[in-house]
């Protein structure tokens, strides 16, 4: 493909449109996706770049949720801290995606891969910011965590919907079910200790 002049008016190469981490292109499926625009569900089934894309998104969300709820820019600098906070975020991503894709695939029979439900609940992780803006206007943490969850909820269930071919009722189900089942995994898991 030869090389071409874009909107800027600048040329721009064929391989540099088609290679890298487009921020642009990120945010705005972000965007569609907390619209809860049937694009960008479709776009996150069919394109394998999306999975890198949402555990990025998830590792941004972290850094932010951290640095909103009191946690010091000095404090994440140490390596062990932010290693600690990441990993933290993952597990919940991970945890969460392979709970909702067993709900929705095994107990309600619905399609699509376990990628898939990676993929939209990445993108949904940035919506758990309303927690931090919510608690300041509220001062609830429950009240703040429940705004937060609902519509990370209702993302994922809207994705669940347009790709596993599920009923409204049962993609809702899979999502809270989802969620519960990664609230007792935590709770079980904060009460082992190895040492």
């Amino acid at each position: 493909m030869p090389d071409r002049r874009n909107r800027t008016g600048l040329w721009v190469s064929s391989l540099s449109r088609s290679r890298g981490f487009h921020l642009g292109v990120v945010f705005s499926r972000l965007l569609q996706t907390i619209k809860l625009q049937r694009d960008a569900f479709v776009w996150m089934d069919f394109n394998d770049r999306a999975t890198g894309d949402a555990a990025i998104l998830v590792a941004i969300t972290q850094v932010l949720l951290a640095m909103g709820t009191g946690a010091s820019i000095v404090g994440l600098l140490n390596p062990f801290t932010l290693i600690q906070l990441l990993i933290s975020g993952l597990f919940f991503w991970l945890i969460y995606s392979g709970a909702t894709y067993a709900i929705a695939r095994f107990i309600f029979d619905g399609h699509g891969g376990y990628p898939f439900y990676l993929r939209v609940t990445g993108f949904a992780y940035p919506t758990l910011l309303l927690v931090i803006f919510t608690r300041l206007v509220i001062g609830s943490d429950i009240l703040a965590l429940a705004a937060g969850a609902l519509l990370f909820v209702v993302i994922v269930a809207t994705g669940i919907t347009y790709i596993a071919d599920l009923s409204r009722e049962k993609a809702f189900g899979a999502a809270i079910g989802g969620y519960i089942l990664v609230i007792i995994v935590q709770a079980i898991l904060s009460g082992l200790r190895i040492f």
